[in-house]
């Protein structure tokens, strides 16, 4: 049993602490949860207006911040939440001008310049935000975010936000059915693992293999904590050149916002459903017919998929609290094909069956045939004995074989039944957003959930566990997830050039494969059996549980996290600095019952001819070579 505890602290200056930014406009006070709208005011001659007043106002909440313009004309407001915001600027001797409706999307910079026109206070002229206003001139990252109303409406078998990462340029689409870290989900050429994901601006990314091995949502790469589309705002994902913010690893930089409330009341209730009763059975399962009282000789899985949810949103108190709740279910029990390799009654009876030379089905009946030695004139068992009584009591366990099409056709034929592959899950997300005044507010989410599947990995053909029937495959093995998240963030303007945000949070990744320890099948043994190996991994035949290593291996983790992260923006005249840092304490543990490369520590006693096996040649079949066609074995068996 192997058993890894990391404790670790680490304090991590962002690269902008060494490296003013001199620049006209701000360009890296945007982080993971928030982003930064710039710009300069200027008359119609092209002279900076200093001391204006810019004011700028949430549509959903009318949380505002307001600043001047400094001798340079320029204004900054950072470190602002996503959503849709209302830009004016009034300064004495000229008219008034606004920017109704600018759409602010996560980690990202606006530059919004404003030419002021002579005239009364009182007059106000419109302003529509060009495309330039969008244009990321002062970022060098390269990067495209979706919104949750796209979110919703894009068609997503997985229901996650996770889904679409991999359909932004310079990422690796997974291919084919297997989903695994090898076949997708890779970002500018950078592994998997190296992605980083991050939740109102905390990091969730799996801390021990990087893109969290048992992907409750089943799409690859993820987070720790699942991102329902029905629970996320918008969602950013950074392909190349992260600022300092995001440059942990070399992958991809993907930042999610959860959905807030806002002084409207809003919500949601989803309820969607696959039925097996609307599909057509599979071309595998009516290739093995019907039985005599023409039920299928395997019968379709079942299959019911529901996975269904409600949310609420809106104030606790109009413009300053608000409040947003989701909760989402699954509820899919299903099951799917499997097959094992088995004995044939022939092989039961302890009669070994080979083609010759000439292709003459022989038959060796070990107890009593002379077919044997190299002249073919010796009894295969000496001792009269034949199929060994511990094996037969083993192979006893066994059901028989339904699928003619397995197997060598002479001494195994596979056995295909049906396993539950069943998922349940329940999943919560509520967050809290308060202004304490225009300068200072809060924000917090968390995110709870729970989630048990079944998986066809370790199946019990025999009936030999409690519940379990002898020829109908049971899974055995069974994957519970149970994390969960919390975050906070203060966001406040210390003074006109001087914001400050902190965030702190919190995360649990607990998991645990779970699977049946080898243990003795046959009564009178003190240890589990394994004839001929495993059919997954190139052996000939399965036991009626699964005790191959990679198949009966227990595994998990208990990963927490603890995070402090601060951001302060300084604005001096035509300088914009940034300045940050995080602190991290990571408690990971991770538990298995195998060494890794090898076998389990529960003991398997193995017999498998390619390690452990030698037949006398007296006591085997002769082999065929030169006038020896028949009764002999080709030497290629």
């Amino acid at each position: 049993m192997n058993r890894i505890w990391f404790g670790q602290s680490s304090l991590k200056l962002l690269a902008s602490l060494v490296l003013p930014l001199v620049l006209t406009l701000s360009a890296w006070a945007q982080t993971a949860a928030t982003a930064t709208v710039s710009g300069i005011v200027t008359d119609e001659r092209g002279a900076i207006v200093a001391g204006a007043d810019v004011n700028l106002i949430e549509a959903s909440t009318n949380t505002s911040r307001s600043v001047k313009t400094n001798e340079e004309g320029q204004y900054v407001f950072s470190s602002i939440a996503p959503g849709v915001y209302k830009i004016t600027v009034s300064v004495q001797g000229f008219k008034q001008a606004t920017v109704p409706s600018l759409k602010v999307d996560v980690a990202k910079g606006y530059t919004v310049n404003f030419t002021l026109k002579v005239g009364e206070i009182a007059e106000v002229v419109e302003i529509t935000a060009g495309a330039g206003v969008e244009l990321q001139t002062v970022d060098a990252t390269v990067g495209n975010e979706i919104k949750g109303e796209q979110l919703v409406r894009l068609p997503n078998a997985t229901r996650s936000a996770v889904a679409f990462y991999t359909l932004q340029p310079l990422t690796m689409p997974y291919r084919g059915a297997q989903v695994n870290d090898n076949v997708g989900g890779q970002v500018a050429g950078a592994r998997t693992d190296q992605n980083t994901f991050s939740l109102d601006g905390a990091d969730i990314t799996d801390n021990t293999v990087g893109t969290h091995p048992v992907k409750p949502s089943g799409i690859g790469a993820e987070p720790i904590i699942p991102v329902p589309i029905d629970s996320i705002e918008m969602f950013r994902v950074g392909t190349t050149n992260p600022n300092a913010t995001f440059g942990r690893s070399s992958g991809g930089q993907v930042a999610f916002v959860t959905k807030r409330g806002s002084n409207d009341i809003h919500g949601s209730a989803y309820w969607y459903h696959q039925n097996d009763n609307l599909n057509a059975n599979t071309w595998d399962r009516n290739r093995l017919g019907r039985k005599s009282d023409g039920s299928p000789v395997v019968p379709e899985p079942e299959l019911k998929d529901n996975r269904f949810g409600f949310s609420a949103g809106g104030p606790i108190w109009k413009d300053r609290t608000f409040i947003f709740g989701l909760y989402e279910g699954r509820r899919f029990p299903r099951a799917v094909d499997v097959a094992r390799i088995v004995p044939t009654d022939s092989l039961r009876a302890g009669i070994l069956r080979f083609r010759d030379a000439s292709g003459n089905v022989v038959s060796y009946d070990l107890k009593t045939s002379t077919l044997c030695g190299p002249n073919g004139t010796d009894r295969c068992d000496p001792r009269g004995i034949g199929l060994n009584p511990v094996v037969k009591s083993l192979w006893d366990l066994l059901p028989a074989g339904n699928d003619a099409t397995l197997g060598d056709g002479l001494n195994t034929i596979g056995f295909r039944s049906t396993a539950s592959q069943s998922t349940f899950s329940d999943f919560a997300v509520g967050r809290l957003d308060h202004k304490f005044t225009d300068m200072w507010h809060f924000d917090g989410s968390f995110r709870w959930f729970r989630q048990t599947a079944f998986t066809p990995t370790q199946l019990d053909i025999g009936g030999l566990i409690k519940g379990n029937t002898k020829g109908q495959a049971a899974s055995v093995a069974a994957i519970p997830v149970k994390p969960s998240f919390v975050v906070g963030g203060l966001t406040g303007q210390i003074r006109p050039t001087l914001i400050n945000e902190t965030r702190f949070s919190y995360q649990r990744d607990w998991w645990w494969l779970t699977r049946v320890d080898p243990f003795p099948q046959v009564s009178g043994t003190n240890v589990a059996l394994q004839v001929a190996g495993s059919s997954l991994f190139g052996g000939l035949l399965d036991p009626p549980v699964d005790v191959h290593t990679q198949l009966a291996r227990t595994q998990g983790v208990n990963d927490k996290v603890t995070q402090i992260i601060d951001n302060l923006t300084w604005v001096k005249g035509s300088h914009t600095m940034q300045l940050g840092g995080s602190w991290r304490r990571l408690h990971l543990f991770h538990l298995r019952n195998d060494k890794v490369v090898g076998s389990l520590s529960a003991l398997v006693a193995e017999l498998d001819v390619a390690g452990a096996i030698t037949i006398n040649p007296s006591n085997r079949p002769r082999d065929c070579g030169g006038g020896v066609t028949r009764s002999s074995l080709i030497n290629s068996i």
